[in-house]
């Protein structure tokens, strides 16, 4: 047999040297759309109300699969990890991080918890999404990131706001030249008693009203504009909530200048009353030099009434068909993507940084009764 004919060749094959054939760039994209696409891992460090939401969103995620979940409460996380089939439970998110072969985490714990976690997770390789806020401390969110960076693991702020479809259209046409210049930004947000004195009562206090609304609003701004903040100045009152035993400020609000000299007002309480037909209150108007944008989510929803009461039922998020919808699961399916395929993820870490940095000064501005550099 001729040197380098294939082994065990005859025939016509006999005596042919072997050729290297190159695969088109079509090909390729035809091979790689026929091998199955990566799974990502998942395991969740906190299982109440937002966590739990969490994992029924990666439930219907196809690229993404919950392995495992963490939390003291282990009737909680017993009864949690029973219902959605989760494997591995743990009270200890040290040892998950260590044991679980996962590709990713979620931490969905208090505002004031993440870092501990999120170091443990990235001391681990893991990659990592961090509900907003990414802490409440500038010097914590300092800590994540920059240990994030030093790892060389792949940090999400999970400021799911950006993908509320008013708010990405906004950015389109401020984006697209559409508007002309900023000039001028209106945000509120504000909650029913239902959230401090039901949904978080247990940890109210280890948060605030910029920690835990307006720092969606302040993202919203800051990602739309793609400005850094100069200025702050914030004013708190209480009162209601005190009264009821709960140490926490009522309303904040605060003004913000930016560096492409525009500013913008922001307004976050907690004391509507339950009676409201929607527990947010989300409205936001968008002064440019050659066009305006106006939000608001009670409007743009539908109403609904049964004998025992008259809601608006939330648009934005919501399930239907058994299946989930809106920019939760949104948010939730870009990290899933982009840990699965190694692409560019966002908001950052770099980006809950600067928003902590912005409302952290909210907070303090409030404290001293003067306005705050950045």
């Amino acid at each position: 047999m001729p040197e380098g004919s294939p082994k065990g060749a005859s025939g016509k094959w006999a005596g042919r040297k072997p050729r290297l054939y190159i695969l088109t760039e079509g090909a390729k994209q035809n091979e790689e759309k026929d091998m199955p696409e990566k799974v990502v891992r998942i395991g969740v460090i906190g299982v109440g109300t937002q966590g739990t939401r969490h994992i029924e969103c990666f439930r219907q995620i196809p690229r993404a699969e919950v392995v495992a979940a963490a939390d003291i409460d282990q009737a909680r996380l017993k009864e949690v990890c029973a219902r959605y089939e989760i494997k591995a439970a743990f009270t200890d998110y040290h040892q998950m991080v260590k044991e679980a072969e996962m590709d990713a985490v979620s931490i969905v714990l208090p505002d004031d918890m993440h870092l501990e976690p999120a170091l443990a997770a990235i001391d681990a390789g893991l990659d990592l999404l961090v509900e907003k806020p990414l802490a409440t401390k500038v010097e914590e969110a300092e800590a994540i990131v920059k240990a994030a960076r030093e790892k060389g693991v792949r940090l999400m702020t999970n400021f799911s706001n950006r993908w509320q479809q008013p708010v990405a259209l906004v950015k389109e046409a401020y984006v697209a030249g559409d508007l002309g210049k900023p000039v001028y930004v209106y945000a509120r947000l504000s909650n029913t008693l239902m959230v401090p004195t039901e949904m978080i009562r247990p940890w109210v206090k280890r948060t605030s009203l910029p920690f835990w609304l307006m720092s969606h609003t302040v993202d919203r701004v800051r990602w739309i504009y793609g400005a850094e903040a100069k200025k702050v100045y914030g004013i708190s009152r209480s009162g209601v909530l005190k009264s009821m035993g709960i140490d926490v400020e009522d309303i904040y609000l605060a003004t913000v200048e930016w560096d492409n000299g525009a500013f913008s007002t922001f307004e976050s309480s907690w004391i509507l009353p339950t009676s409201l037909p929607a527990n947010i209150d989300s409205k936001m108007m968008f002064i440019f030099t050659e066009g305006a944008a106006y939000f608001d989510a009670q409007a743009a929803m539908m109403e609904m009434a049964s004998k025992e009461r008259y809601r608006i039922p939330p648009m934005l998020s919501t399930s239907t068909r058994g299946r989930i919808q809106g920019f939760v699961i949104e948010a939730l399916r870009h990290f899933v993507d982009s840990v699965a395929e190694r692409k560019e993820l966002g908001p950052s870490g770099e980006d809950g940084l600067a928003v902590c940095r912005i409302t952290s000064a909210i907070v303090e501005s409030a404290q001293k009764g003067k306005a705050i550099e950045l």
